[in-house]
């Protein structure tokens, strides 16, 4: 019974969240459709609020996700490879990859800045380091800054895999909403939105607890969010099966790579036609696909731990 009332009230959070983000989707998309006949009309109080005080409300998103991060309280024992489902790894682990491969997309096409892989913003924050690189050292800041939630809070990322409610992955959706939030905000009611807007801190930040969460699984490092480690993986992975003929689990693992990099690819197809349509806004449905992970709002298979 106890066991039911946990997972309605899990269900219950994680499709409130998923409602905000589409609701939220739908309301700032009617706004965009009726801009010239809006154009007129004075900001509201709170886009005007947040739009002129971006970074403090940036701050405080940031200091609300750690705190719910800082809510988790659970420990997964190490299931190895051959005892998990195989579908339900490749299946969560495709959902947050598109997430990132479509909220770093739109930051590209919007400010042309990556929030979610950081080998870039490296080299621009050397190159630029008296010229501008601060707004690349600043991304790296934030994005090792919601890894550090994770780590801090002991993210278990075998919630994800089972079903069950992850609170660092709700607050990385979370941190989304208040990227687009900010975007939102600064769009209307404030300067506008460049490559140092403020509002790409939240986004690398939420890529960084996402990071953070999978990382963490202890059967093998599973990224979401950048795939330089996956080619090498999948190039060495192959040419080990060419070399010795084996087609078991290395293969399913080089398989499961590559999948997390064509997802990833094609969040930015999908950003590519969303983005015209929706702005930056169209990243609330990558945070309602995280806040349905996090919520347990996914069919997965539970993995055996015989």
């Amino acid at each position: 019974m106890a066991f039911t009332q946990k997972s309605r009230g899990r269900g219950l959070r994680g499709a409130l969240l998923v409602s905000m983000c589409l609701c939220s989707l739908w309301s700032l998309t009617s706004r965009t459709f009726t801009h010239t006949e809006e154009v007129t009309e004075d900001a509201s109080g709170l886009v005007k609020l947040v739009g002129g005080h971006p970074l403090i409300f940036t701050f405080l998103s940031m200091a609300l996700c750690g705190a719910l991060c800082y809510t988790e309280s659970s420990t997964t024992a190490k299931l190895d490879f051959d005892k998990r489902d195989y579908f339900t790894f490749h299946l969560i682990q495709n959902i947050l990859c598109f997430a990132s491969g479509l909220i770093n997309a739109l930051c590209i096409f919007d400010m042309g800045m990556t929030v979610s892989h950081q080998s870039g913003n490296t080299s621009h924050t050397g190159r630029l380091i008296m010229n501008g690189g601060a707004a690349f050292g600043h991304l790296l800041l934030a994005f090792c800054f919601g890894s550090f939630f994770a780590g801090y809070s002991k993210a278990d990322t075998e919630l994800i895999y089972s079903g069950r409610y992850s609170p660092n992955l709700l607050a990385s959706a979370l941190a989304v909403v208040a990227g687009c939030m900010v975007h939102y905000c600064k769009e209307h009611g404030g300067d506008g939105n460049n490559n140092t807007s403020e509002c790409l801190l939240l986004f690398a930040f939420s890529q960084g607890i996402q990071n953070g969460i999978t990382r963490r699984c202890q059967t093998l490092p599973i990224c979401t969010t950048h795939f330089t480690g996956y080619l090498t993986d999948v190039g060495t992975l192959l040419g080990w099966c060419a070399r010795d003929g084996v087609t078991g689990e290395k293969f399913l693992k080089a398989m499961l790579f590559a999948a997390g990099i064509f997802f990833f690819g094609l969040g930015g197809v999908a950003a590519k036609e969303l983005h015209e349509s929706f702005s930056l806004q169209a990243a609330l449905i990558a945070a309602a696909l995280m806040a349905a992970v996090a919520g347990g709002l996914i069919p997965v298979t539970k993995s055996k731990t015989g």
